[in-house]
């Protein structure tokens, strides 16, 4: 039941306008940025594990209800602000893990696995190219609101930026918006090898 209404209460910022969307994505930036690299590392581990381990339905709204269930258990053990940084952080974890093969589709995957000997470590080395891609586009865009612009601003900016993309092309607000959040918030830093 939980996670059916955390997945109501995504798709309603997802949603809604860029008033209620940009505080959104500004409490992700700060929660990313608020929790130590060992943890995010953590988290992302145990939500790649549970993503490829127990969460594998063949419906996408059971695939995200699985995750963000396993992401709440996660964060339950902790307290006041740690909880709610680390369900902001599992949100674009999860966000992350879920739009991997529309960043990275099949046939690109195939021919990394048929040319690489470690097939995780040069996908994840695609993603974050992927990813780098779009943080750049943004940075191009008439969204950017410059490199020295607060976190609301460059909030406000990735969710009129992630808008239009959302409407061009096959990638949803959402996945925009986790990729760039957390590329933004880590300050680029590769994701660890899955």
């Amino acid at each position: 039941m939980r996670a059916a209404l955390v997945v109501l209460a995504l798709c309603a910022v997802a949603h809604a306008g860029p008033s209620a969307r940009a505080p959104y994505i500004a409490e992700v930036i700060d929660a990313i940025r608020g929790t130590d690299r060992a943890a995010l590392a953590n988290t992302r581990k145990y939500l790649q594990v549970v993503e490829r381990n127990k969460c594998q339905a063949p419906e996408m709204a059971l695939r995200v209800g699985c995750l963000l269930e396993a992401a709440g258990q996660s964060c339950k053990q902790l307290a006041g602000d740690a909880r709610e940084r680390c369900r902001r952080v599992s949100d674009v974890i999860a966000t992350n893990l879920l739009a991997e093969r529309v960043f990275v589709p099949d046939d690109v995957r195939y021919q990394i696995m048929s040319k690489q000997r470690d097939a995780r470590t040069a996908i994840a080395r695609e993603l974050h190219r992927r990813h780098a891609a779009l943080v750049a586009e943004l940075a191009m865009s008439e969204f950017f609101p410059g490199p020295r612009a607060d976190t609301a601003a460059l909030a406000a900016g990735i969710d009129g930026f992630c808008a239009g993309v959302a409407g061009t092309r096959d990638l949803s607000w959402q996945y925009c918006v986790a990729a760039i959040a957390w590329f933004v918030a880590t300050d680029g830093a590769p994701e660890e090898t899955r």
